[in-house]
């Protein structure tokens, strides 16, 4: 999508904060773009790399490890487990708890899921020296950390 200069407002144009959304919404409109065709979301992938980087959790510990609120990750996971991605059995030492793990189909999605993140990044990152994107990636993180302190 070209932009022109006239559609952002000349502050928002060199506000950090605006950027850093504008480039984030771009980003998931090209991962979720990605994902369409195999049945996936960036939503959905979520859990499914969570679980594939982690292992079989606690679907509590999976709601803890997401910034998603509880509700909306059961409801994730009950889609998961439609699609036939995950397996959810009752824990071994707490009955009330569920052991949340892929099934084939679901580590077939994580590494799906995982390509889609990466090849959107490298596109994000063309033209970008070695040294550039190294920056880049420390002064995001330093914005990231101000924002959350104050």
């Amino acid at each position: 999508m070209e932009r022109h200069e006239d559609d952002t407002h000349p502050e928002a144009a060199v506000a950090p904060g605006y950027l850093a959304n504008h480039a984030a919404r771009l980003f998931n409109r090209g991962v979720d773009a990605t994902l369409r065709p195999h049945g996936l979301t960036l939503a959905l992938i979520g859990p499914i790399l969570l679980l594939s980087w982690k292992g079989p959790m606690l679907q509590r510990d999976i709601v803890r490890s997401s910034a998603v609120r509880q509700p909306a990750m059961v409801a994730l996971l009950d889609k998961l487990e439609a699609m036939g991605l995950i397996v959810r059995t009752p824990s071994a030492t707490d009955r009330r708890a569920a052991m949340v793990n892929l099934t084939g189909e679901g580590r077939e999605a994580a590494r799906i899921g995982g390509a889609a993140l990466t090849d959107a990044n490298t596109r994000g990152l063309n033209g970008f020296l070695p040294e550039e994107a190294a920056n880049l990636v420390v002064l995001l993180q330093r914005l990231i950390t101000n924002f959350e302190h104050h």
